[in-house]
Parts: C-alpha cells; structure tokens; sequence
C-alpha cells in the first residue's frame, strides 16, 4: 500500500500535540479520558486534535460496549513504524536527489570550464563568478569533487537499498513454525 499525504493529512500533522496522541495510540487503541491522561491534555483539546487526525486519515473511531475508541489507521501506523518497503523507496529517493546533485555540479563545472576556455573570459584565465570553481595552479577543478562525493554516496545509497530488497526473509523457528502447521 502507498501512503498518500493530502493537504487535510499534513495539516493534521502539523501538531505536536497531535503527533503525541499518534504516539500514544501506537501501541493500543485508548478512549478520550485514556489519552488526555497519557498526553498530560484537558479532553476538549484531545477531541479536537482527534478530530483532525480523523479527517487526515490518522485515526480511526470505534464503538465498543458503549465506550468509543480511537486507533491508529494504517496510514499513520506506516508513518510511525515505516515497513521495510518504505525504507527502501526513502533510500532510493535520497540516492536519486544525489544523482541530480552531482550532474548539477558537474554541468557547472563543464560548462564553467568552457566558458572559460573560449576566450571571452580573458584567454582562458578564468576571472569573474567562475574563478573559485578551479584550482589556482591548474591542476583539479573544484567541481570535480562535490560532483565525485554526491555520486559517491548515490551509489552507496543504491547499493544498501538494493541488498536490503534482496535480503532474505526470516523464516519461523522450528517450534513456533510446528505450532502454526498444526493449526
């Protein structure tokens, strides 16, 4: 499943407070009274953020034997505890802004280095905006190594998330899987 953030979802989330009262439902489903009580908040309060959570997405609402009570969805269980699917897309997502980075640094420096070799900057003397982007004595440019550390760190970055698909699954131990076949 795809988590998808909405403008009523991340306006719920804009709270503390109400991040407190996700964290606090984490573990169980609690009423009104319970909340307030471990949130250390009056009931009305707790009812409005409640509400909010409610229209984002967050919480949902049950009645049992009178009482109702709140629990988490799994839209905000996948925010609170990510599953390991998640994990992976936020990795991948990193590795890809780096990547841009590094073009981004290397399209600079290139096209600085051009610039700068055609003459119109003083006979290939690089002067103006352009002068701190290389090394006094001609040797490396100074782009080259942001643009070799982001894309450095992009293929770390692909590589973990590649070994973290790939790695296998844990199977049940003998007894608990024994117990689970006979049932």
């Amino acid at each position: 499943m795809r988590v998808e953030l909405d403008k009523k979802a991340l306006f719920a989330l804009a709270s503390d407070t109400r991040l407190e009262i996700l964290r606090a439902l984490e573990p169980t489903r609690r009423t009104v009274s319970q909340l307030a009580e471990a949130v250390n908040i009056d009931k009305a309060a707790i009812h409005r953020h409640l509400k909010k959570l409610e229209e984002g997405g967050f919480v949902k609402r049950y009645e049992d034997h009178g009482f109702v009570y709140y629990g988490l969805s799994w839209k905000a269980r996948d925010i609170l505890a990510p599953n390991e699917n998640t994990k992976v897309i936020i990795v991948l997502s990193c590795s890809w802004l780096l990547i841009l980075g590094a073009l981004a640094f290397g399209a600079l420096g290139l096209s600085a280095q051009t610039y700068s070799r055609s003459g119109e900057m003083g006979q290939g003397n690089p002067t103006g905006i352009y002068q701190d982007l290389f090394v006094p004595d001609g040797s490396w440019p100074l782009w080259v190594i942001p643009t070799i550390i982001l894309a450095v760190a992009a293929v770390v970055l692909v590589v973990f998330a590649l070994r973290r698909i790939r790695r296998p699954k844990q199977s049940l131990p003998a007894p608990e899987r024994e117990s689970l076949e006979s049932s």
